[in-house]
């Protein structure tokens, strides 16, 4: 349930963008089953433009209250800067002319230092003076799940016996549960295999989805509440392999009517394709996107039988489990937009 109007497709540059706007939404988490969960809303803490910048430091149009953190590696960050709109249009990329600027908008990146209006933040390209940003908190397992585990995911003394939580740190997925037991370290968020370090603040990435592995167990649904957040979701991604790329998005829509095939690498067959992984109701089924007329014509296919698949739907609250198996530049999610 999405509780705030939308609309039911991703739409081309030039159609009116969705407004950012609060809202609530409830993603189903059924028992024995993945779930490829997105956490599209989030709670944004500041906004503006960039008046400057220098390297990673962004010198903002205002000051955002002072970011509570001590910036000293990835579990202590708690906010990201994500560009929303993009002032100088010069550049490579359609429909802009050709020129010199460059083109940040849609990227995030963690916030790592901030000095009053300076912020520093390593985005994969510069943003332009003029471009418009949002600073939103992250989320971490408790602010996900609950500090004690309110959301009621399968808990066990080991992760063999638990729900765990799939978080993709620095290339590789690593696994979280709820300790329930005391002895060997007390109760709360661990990590597999260490079960008495507390790992309550662990962050959920920017840009990152989770992989939600439930066990023989009762159905559960996760509750989120928060702002939309503006803008392409695009990540510049480097190498091959697997990511989970949070749906930012309150928008249902389809493959075909997402304009996802125009950010992805297509290919005649399945094995020369990016492959896009989607879950619905625990079932997760990988596709890919024919771009070549000979063998059934052009548009999504199932990776496997090589079914068309433009039909299948993109749904709020859901992740997409991305392969970049070509390892070109990423991804991006096209922003919704209202018809």
């Amino acid at each position: 349930m999405v509780a705030l109007a939308s609309s039911s497709a991703w739409g081309q540059a030039e159609d009116l963008p969705v407004s950012r706007t609060a809202g609530i939404l409830d993603i189903s988490l059924p028992a024995g089953k993945t779930t490829l969960l997105s956490l599209p809303l989030v709670e944004i803490v500041a906004s503006g433009t960039v008046s400057a910048v220098s390297g990673s430091n962004l010198t903002l149009s205002s000051t955002p209250a002072a970011l509570p953190t001590v910036f000293t590696g990835p579990s202590t960050v708690t906010h990201a800067i994500k560009i929303t709109s993009r002032d100088d249009q010069r550049g490579t990329g359609a429909p802009a002319p050709t020129g010199s600027s460059t083109n940040a908008y849609g990227l995030t990146a963690h916030i790592t230092g901030q000095t009053g209006q300076v912020v520093t933040a390593a985005l994969s390209t510069a943003p332009n003076v003029g471009d418009e940003y949002v600073i939103y908190k992250l989320e971490t397992l408790a602010s996900v799940f609950g500090t004690t585990n309110q959301v009621a995911l399968l808990a066990s003394g080991t992760a063999a016996n638990a729900d765990t939580i799939g978080i993709l740190q620095g290339g590789v997925f690593v696994k979280y549960f709820y300790k329930n037991t005391t002895p060997g370290g007390g109760q709360g968020w661990r990590l597999s295999g260490d079960g008495s370090t507390n790992r309550a603040n662990v962050i959920i990435p920017a840009n990152s989805g989770i992989f939600l592995e439930r066990k023989a167990g009762t159905n559960r649904s996760l509750r989120v509440t928060g702002d939309t957040l503006p803008g392409n979701e695009r990540l510049a991604l480097s190498g091959t392999g697997f990511r989970v790329v949070n749906n930012p998005f309150v928008v249902p829509t389809t493959l075909g009517a997402s304009f996802l095939s125009s950010f992805v690498t297509g290919a005649g067959t399945a094995g020369g394709a990016d492959h896009v992984y989607v879950e619905d109701n625990g079932v997760i089924t990988a596709y890919y996107y024919k771009n070549t007329v000979p063998g059934g014509g052009i548009g999504w296919r199932a990776v496997v039988g090589n079914a068309v698949s433009n039909s299948i739907a993109l749904n709020p609250g859901k992740a997409i489990l991305y392969d970049e198996r070509a390892g070109t530049f990423g991804v991006t999610l096209p922003e919704p937009f209202a018809e």
